[in-house]
């Protein structure tokens, strides 16, 4: 059996198998086993849309995080990678690298730590979430807590009133891992934690 047939993963439990995280973990484990990759090869490992394997692919050429190594007799790219991370890298398609956290991460960063075990709002969020590299706007942290709270990760602590906001708290059995829970274009929301979704649909992540 192929290295790529071995990275294809069970659909029985409907695991999302696209987005850059997933994307990322293919070309690792194929780097690892000593072999090169091609978008063709990422994209049979899931159920991605193949543009957006190919969009990944083509912002990681542009970052050299990647090089091109020789060409298939179609005449597609042979990559290999040129970094070891488990993390994928965030790069914009212009292909400059996005060093800070995205404001979801640093949010959900926040609801699992202990300033939130009393309770947060989103005016909290935007004030305790914020670093010197990313700002949390207050239309971002009321849009994530509206998201997450509809997706079963969140439990209204104290129900707004008038101009006071309300307060949540993240449930226990939702703190599911140190990633942050994404959206996707669908608006569904997908945990990398877990690799599933709240309701299996096509979508992919939105990238920067």
């Amino acid at each position: 059996m192929s290295m790529l047939l071995e990275l294809k993963l069970k659909l029985t439990d409907k695991p999302v198998l696209r987005g850059i995280d997933h994307y990322w973990s293919v070309i690792m484990e194929l780097h690892r086993a000593g072999e090169p990759f091609t978008v063709r090869d990422v994209d049979m490992a899931g159920n991605a849309n193949k543009a957006s394997v190919r969009d990944f692919v083509r912002r990681l050429e542009r970052a050299k995080l990647i090089e091109r190594i020789g060409a298939t007799e179609g005449g597609a790219g042979i990559f290999r990678p040129l970094v070891v991370q488990s993390a994928a890298p965030q790069v914009r398609r212009d292909g400059t690298v996005i060093e800070s956290l995205p404001a979801n991460q640093c949010m959900w960063n926040m609801m699992r730590g202990p300033l939130a075990r009393a309770g947060f709002t989103w005016r909290d969020l935007v004030a305790w979430s914020q670093t010197d590299e990313t700002r949390i706007k207050p239309l971002t942290a009321k849009a994530y807590i509206k998201t997450l709270s509809a997706a079963g990760y969140l439990t209204v602590v104290q129900p707004g009133k008038g101009s006071k906001p309300a307060i949540w708290r993240l449930l226990p059995h939702m703190t599911t891992g140190p990633a942050a829970p994404k959206i996707l274009r669908t608006k569904m929301v997908y945990d990398p934690n877990k690799n599933t979704i709240v309701n299996p649909v096509a979508a992919d992540e939105v990238q920067p």
